[in-house]
């Protein structure tokens, strides 16, 4: 009788991996604290890794290195009076197109749980005023010196992690916890008078701050069979007090400390399994986030990019954003 050939062997794993996401806000801030748009605003971001080395049973467990592009856009978002208005025309030559950013990285997995990453920033600004702009109040042109309308140099900074997988654990929930040393690198151009930062306005290049924080997670298919994972992003930046008073910029109020900004939130995220693998694994999500303003800076600094009034009893200081996205990865 014919005998049946057994089936190939499974292709081996890729050493390739990335992500697409689209997701849309409902306030546009960085992760420092530095408020950008106070309006609808949506972010696409692309990454993609090579992983160099795998061992799961030795003290180096992987080495990977990757790279990001993400871009922010709004339509409404260069709203009058603030710092992006280009003069009260409205959106950029660039249509809604608001930044640019690219990133590039290496990681280490050691110890089956710890992550020790790297990773270098370049950020552009792409709201570019007309040329009609220049010298009005508000114009990013009449802000900068020496670059003619053609936007913000590159604000170049780096962040060093060291992150910690508790699954070991066996707790239903676990907490993910992190530090990161963020340096800001000296950028090319000037603002008001003091160097640009890409953190906030008010803060110093070549100076630091830490975020410390965690991510705890609970995957609710385990013990409810429901197909959604919930994650609560937490974290507090601190650091010297002159971080956050290296350029005033029209701020007018002093760093009150050492910590910036708090924040926490929920994110939930699903898996579509309803799309055909071939096409990646496809997911969408959904959260929010608060942030709490805690230094008078950072705070007066939002109110220079937002053309609202600060004074030292009267700053914004909470901030809620709701999002919502969907990406696939692969």
């Amino acid at each position: 009788m014919p005998v049946k050939a057994p089936p190939p062997p499974p292709p081996p794993p890729s050493w390739w991996s990335g992500f697409i996401e689209l997701d849309g806000e409902s306030f546009l801030i960085n992760p420092s604290g530095q408020a950008l748009i106070n309006s609808g605003s949506a972010t696409l971001v692309a990454g993609l890794n090579l992983t160099l080395y795998k061992d799961k049973t030795g003290f180096i467990n992987n080495v990977t290195v990757g790279g990001l592009l993400a871009t922010d856009w709004s339509s409404s978002g260069f709203q009058a009076g603030s710092y992006w208005a280009n003069g009260g025309l409205g959106n950029s030559t660039n249509g809604g197109l608001f930044d640019t950013v690219f990133a590039a990285s290496v990681a280490v997995t050691f110890g089956q749980y710890w992550t020790l990453s790297n990773e270098f920033f370049n950020v552009y600004s792409n709201d570019v005023a007309d040329a009609s702009a220049t010298g009005k109040t508000g114009s990013p042109c009449a802000m900068v010196t020496g670059i003619n309308c053609s936007g913000f140099p590159g604000f170049a900074f780096d962040q060093v992690k060291l992150s910690l997988n508790d699954s070991f654990t066996g707790w239903p929930i676990t907490f993910n916890p992190y530090v990161v040393f963020y340096y800001e690198f000296n950028s090319l151009g000037s603002v008001g008078g003091g160097q640009v930062s890409a953190a906030c306005f008010s803060c110093q290049v070549n100076n630091y701050e830490f975020f410390i924080g965690m991510v705890p997670t609970v995957d609710l298919s385990k013990y409810w069979g429901i197909p959604v994972t919930v994650k609560a992003p937490t974290y507090v930046t601190v650091g010297p007090a002159s971080f956050w008073n290296g350029n005033p910029d029209g701020v007018g109020l002093a760093s009150s400390g050492e910590v910036g900004v708090f924040t926490t939130g929920l994110t939930f995220t699903m898996p579509l399994s309803w799309m055909p693998a071939q096409y990646g694994h496809w997911y969408a999500k959904a959260g929010f986030q608060w942030y709490d303003i805690i230094n008078t800076s950072l705070q007066a600094s939002n109110a220079v990019s937002l053309g609202t009034s600060c004074t030292s009893s009267s700053c914004l200081s909470s901030i809620f954003v709701g999002f919502g996205g969907v990406g696939v990865a692969f």
